[in-house]
């Protein structure tokens, strides 16, 4: 990869230090340049970019954060995110793997000094925290002495009693298994792998040996779903993916899979669109996580296929009937709703014949304007629930305005305290598990009803009878 196919939309520090191009980690006391990535090219030069925000997508689209134009690059390629004050690198190709000190991997934490390689980039890790500096494995230097030898060969003697009495059954058994399962997979025999993996669940492990055997299990049935997808349809591979995350969605080695859960539900939904099986790519496009990567283009789907829907109606009239029809729906305030008799898609529908129209294009400013201005009044009252309602119709009509958009996201996150905060008062004195809690959340997200239940869908296509709100200018 030459110098030149390097292409990024972030904007890199000016003046790269000497020690990032010769990937010294000897920390300085003059500059601290925080948590950043260090990209080498083939000639020796190097950039930083500094990791200031809660995500980074590196892939080869020009959406990514970090863009690199290789072919051996997927569009979306990796992400890597801020965990509790760590920062976490995550997979989320479904056809290129992700090295991290030349090793795969689906997800894991970096340290300072970790070299991520990405089709032929070479990416480093640098940080001057302390948090992100691997601890060095302490050696205890024993003196040699007969008191100390007496004294490790009873301690010796005791743990061997210990672990042949009681405790030696499982953890051999399950070293024996991992060992056999690891081995499966080697060899390609991904499903007899799975079982054995899925079977050493139901013993009494330890939380590393839990983690140990999700890894290997997400794992597996990641080449398990990719070998599938030479064969069976997307819808198959969906309801693969979805069965796997009804069982064992809460751990957080699953990650990587609910990723691929929604990239496929992404491409069903297109499918399905362009073979013009419009509800049914509504259910995919809706059924798409709100924290994935994939929402923002669901969503933009969804609102494209409500305009087209409800402009089929008007084609055969007139640039004069549909201002008439327009002003008078925007007059009685009727911006959004009812579908097919509302002020904005007649707007559009008069944009599509006179694209330089005045009054259509101040009508959708204004519009815009009433959105937005009743959004950041509730915003700053922390009504978040009212708040997002707003900013969601503003998103209907500007799907692209980042100030807006990261003002839903902080409504939702501040909705879901705010629910969270509500259920736990009113299970105080009930036995509940965050793991129960956490199950709830999974059956929410794989629900059949998924387009049913999706905010964007609650308004588009079907109106709510018997709901009346005056606040609600549709």
């Amino acid at each position: 990869m030459t110098d030149d196919v390097i292409k990024n939309s972030a904007k890199p520090l000016a003046g790269v230090p000497h020690e990032a191009k010769t990937m010294v980690l000897t920390p300085t006391k003059e500059i601290n340049l925080g948590p950043r990535l260090v990209l080498t090219t083939p000639s020796g030069e190097s950039t930083i970019y500094p990791l200031n925000k809660p995500r980074m997508i590196i892939g080869r689209s020009t959406e990514a954060d970090l863009n690199l134009m290789d072919p051996l690059v997927s569009r979306k390629h990796c992400l890597i995110e801020k965990r509790n004050g760590t920062f976490v690198v995550r997979n989320v190709s479904t056809t290129n793997p992700l090295f991290l000190n030349d090793r795969p991997v689906a997800e894991k934490r970096l340290y300072a000094g970790d070299q991520l390689k990405i089709g032929s980039a070479t990416l480093a890790f640098l940080s001057d925290r302390k948090q992100d500096t691997k601890k060095p494995v302490a050696v205890a230097h024993k003196k040699k002495s007969s008191r100390g030898i007496w004294v490790l060969v009873g301690m010796i003697l005791i743990l061997s009693c210990y672990l042949a009495f009681s405790q030696a059954y499982t953890p051999l058994t399950v070293a024996w298994k991992l060992k056999a399962a690891s081995a499966q997979i080697k060899k390609g025999r991904l499903v007899p792998a799975k079982k054995t993996l899925t079977g050493l669940l139901n013993l009494d492990l330890s939380p590393e040996q839990t983690h140990e055997v999700m890894v290997l299990l997400a794992h597996t049935t990641m080449k398990i779903t990719r070998q599938k997808a030479q064969q069976e349809d997307l819808a198959s591979l969906v309801e693969y993916l979805r069965n796997y995350l009804a069982a064992y969605g809460t751990a957080k080695e699953s990650e990587p899979l609910w990723d691929l859960l929604d990239y496929y539900r992404l491409a069903l939904s297109r499918r399905l669109e362009s073979a013009g099986k419009y509800q049914a790519a509504l259910h995919q496009y809706a059924a798409i996580r709100e924290d994935s990567i994939y929402f923002d283009e669901a969503h933009k789907a969804i609102r494209g296929i409500w305009l087209a829907h409800q402009q089929q109606s008007r084609q055969d009239q007139t640039l004069a009937q549909l201002l008439k029809e327009a002003e008078a729906h925007f007059q009685a305030r009727q911006y959004l709703k009812p579908v097919n008799q509302n002020a904005y898609a007649l707007y559009q529908a008069v944009l599509a014949l006179a694209p330089s129209h005045k009054l259509a294009i101040k009508r959708i400013a204004q519009m815009k304007a009433f959105y937005r201005q009743r959004g950041e009044g509730y915003f700053a009252k922390k009504k978040w629930a009212k708040a997002l309602s707003y900013f969601e119709r503003y998103y209907l009509i500007d799907t692209d305005n980042p100030e807006i958009n990261a003002k839903m996201k902080t409504c939702r996150e501040k909705a879901a305290e705010v629910r969270w905060a509500a259920r736990k008062s009113s299970t105080k004195n009930k036995k509940a598990s965050v793991r129960d809690e956490k199950r709830e959340e999974i059956k929410r997200l794989l629900e059949e009803s998924g387009a049913e239940s999706s905010w964007i869908m609650q308004y588009l296509f079907e109106d709510q009878k018997g709901k009346n709100d005056t606040e609600k200018p549709w």
